[in-house]
């Protein structure tokens, strides 16, 4: 036990480790708790016309799943690394985010059409898996679409002061965040609509974490 936990605090330190607990169980609360709730509730469908243009794509589950939280773990670690001022900022624009999810999955519920699939292969057994274990509701906004955009804001943002990004990961993160996107889309697990709503809830985190902490550095 001992060695695990001095495993972990190489990884990061002790408050960095607080703030993805607290992180995860925002989540927990947010995407599933809900459901627990809104399930039986009235849900909206906010397809719009554009969506039309995104036919199911199998091979975008490899972005959604394997890459994506790839980006999120690794991404997330770093964050956690961070001094514990920076540290505080970017996990609190992403809580911030994550409950402005939950007022919106309860206050408008919703749905959307996915695909029937009949195929056997091994890519339409995974996609099926997803949508068996990921319902098609608490889409808008794409918590998906949050954690890949929140956190690649948060590598560029001069006022969060990330200091332990290498910058290779910095920059790929820009295509792997609009890959995701498109995987979300792609996988027929959301809207358009639902991506422009991760954007503005993680800008407004973004902004109220860094105008906080910046009013009480002083």
């Amino acid at each position: 036990m001992e060695r695990i936990k001095r495993l972990g605090l190489k990884i990061a330190p002790a408050y960095g480790w607080l703030w993805v607990l607290i992180m995860l169980a925002v989540n927990a609360v947010a995407f599933q708790g809900t459901r627990l709730v809104n399930t039986w509730w009235k849900h909206y469908d906010l397809s719009l016309p554009i969506d039309s243009y995104f036919p199911l794509v199998k091979w975008f589950i490899i972005i959604y799943i394997p890459v994506a939280y790839a980006q999120w773990i690794y991404g997330f670690a770093l964050s956690a690394r961070e001094k514990k001022l920076t540290c505080k900022k970017i996990f609190t624009a992403e809580i911030i985010a994550k409950l402005m999810c939950m007022v919106c999955f309860l206050v408008m519920p919703t749905t959307m059409v996915r695909n029937d699939l009949t195929d056997t292969d091994l890519l339409s057994r995974w996609i099926q898996f997803v949508y068996d274990t990921d319902p098609a509701d608490n889409l808008f906004p794409s918590i998906h679409c949050l954690e890949s955009y929140i956190l690649t804001r948060c590598f560029f943002s001069k006022r969060i002061g990330m200091e332990h990004c290498p910058s290779w990961f910095k920059w790929i993160s820009i295509p792997v965040t609009l890959l995701v996107f498109a995987s979300t889309l792609y996988m027929r697990q959301h809207v358009f609509v639902d991506i422009i709503a991760a954007i503005v809830v993680s800008e407004l985190g973004l902004l109220i974490s860094t105008c906080y902490y910046r009013k009480h550095e002083t």
